[in-house]
């Protein structure tokens, strides 16, 4: 028994929502905030299902359910298991995407606009970067 309440006490968190302290079983939040986060889902699932096509602006004002929530039913797929295919725009361009913050294109640029800063920091490393040669190689 003083196994288990040990347990438990290192799974109790305050919630990130309300800032009530449960016992953190699998769920982000309290039982309560779970709860009013569900009945959300379900609101924007059926305006969607009721009005397709509808973009995430419009689906804010309508329901009152904020953004960020509708884009995380987005990425995870959740109006795609009812036939509604839904997009949000990348941070960067506005393309529009179904999963991340950015679309394929801005993932490419800034993938190679890190390994062209990497490949001129490590061209100024004293030895210009190459093993065995320079302060920085283990000899």
């Amino acid at each position: 028994m003083e196994r288990k309440v040990a347990e438990m006490a290192g799974k109790i968190k305050n919630c990130p929502v309300c800032g009530k302290l449960f016992a953190a079983m699998g769920r982000k939040m309290c039982p309560d905030c779970f709860a009013k986060e569900q009945d959300k889902e379900k609101i924007v699932i059926d305006y969607v299902r009721e009005n397709r096509g509808a973009k995430i602006p419009e689906i804010v004002e309508a329901t009152g359910v904020n953004e960020t929530l509708i884009k995380r039913l987005i990425r995870e797929g959740r109006f795609e298991q009812i036939g509604i295919k839904m997009t949000y725009p990348c941070e960067k361009c506005g393309a529009p995407i179904v999963m991340g913050k950015l679309c394929q294109t801005c993932q490419e640029k800034a993938r190679s606009e890190l390994q062209a800063a990497r490949t001129k920091i490590v061209a100024t490393m004293p030895g210009g970067g190459n093993k065995g040669k320079g302060m920085y190689s283990k000899r």
